[in-house]
């Protein structure tokens, strides 16, 4: 953090705050799941203001969301194709699944953080649909 940059000091800074309160919250160290998700949520919230800086025309707002979402998407695993995803779930639809609940859960039983959910969803709406 000595090169000076602040954006990414302040996205790493909220996550280690975030990691911090979950452990007093559950009053044990946050396992590696935990952690992804959190990082995950957080990017979402820079995902959010993003598209509100976007509306109200800031492009300080936009540049230092920008910043702190590529920032915070560099600690997490790779995310899996819209392909990848379209496949695992025609295989759990094959194997009998016929809500949403149920082809969700296989997913993340099968993926963990690995994909994104709103695009799983609506590949599952797609599938489900279809039968």
């Amino acid at each position: 953090m000595k090169a000076g940059d602040t954006r990414r000091l302040m996205a790493i800074r909220s996550v280690i705050a975030e990691i911090s309160r979950l452990e007093k919250d559950v009053r044990r160290e946050a396992n590696d799941d935990e952690i992804l998700q959190l990082i995950k949520r957080e990017r979402g919230k820079r995902e959010e203001a993003l598209e509100f800086a976007r509306k109200a025309n800031r492009q300080d707002l936009i540049d230092q969301n920008e910043t702190e979402s590529r920032v915070l998407g560099e600690y997490l695993p790779a995310q899996l194709s819209p392909e990848q995803v379209r496949a695992a779930i025609a295989e759990i639809v094959a194997g009998g699944a016929t809500q949403m609940g149920a082809v969700m859960k296989g997913l993340r039983e099968r993926f963990g953080t690995q994909f994104d959910g709103k695009v799983a969803s609506e590949l599952a709406k797609e599938a489900l649909a279809k039968r």
